[in-house]
């Protein structure tokens, strides 16, 4: 079997490149709700310290990781793109071909 690339990627390495986009995501994504609920509470209700302080130790470690994140984010919605746009091409040609036949 023949393996498709798009983008000079193999479709076996994109699943794994956004299986760790999501596991980044959510990761981070936990790390500020809970520095937030824990801080802020949820209408005043649940403030926490462990929480409101989760993560400060390593803040840079964080950053970078969020980064990270949104740079793989972006990479999966280019390549997404891409494979949209590439449809969309194909379509308008078989529509035309389909016009000029029947």
């Amino acid at each position: 079997m023949i393996e498709k690339y798009t983008l000079g990627v193999s479709e076996t390495n994109w699943s794994y490149i956004k299986a760790v986009s999501g596991v980044l995501l959510i990761m981070t994504t936990t790390k500020t709700a809970m520095n937030t609920v824990g801080g802020q509470g949820i209408f005043g209700y649940g403030k926490n310290d462990f929480m409101a302080n989760f993560g400060r130790s390593k803040q840079q470690w964080w950053k970078s990781l969020q980064a990270l994140s949104l740079a793989i984010v972006a990479t999966t919605m280019l390549k997404d793109s891409y494979v949209s746009l590439d449809t969309a091409a194909k379509n308008a040609i078989h529509k035309d071909i389909a016009k000029e036949v029947f």
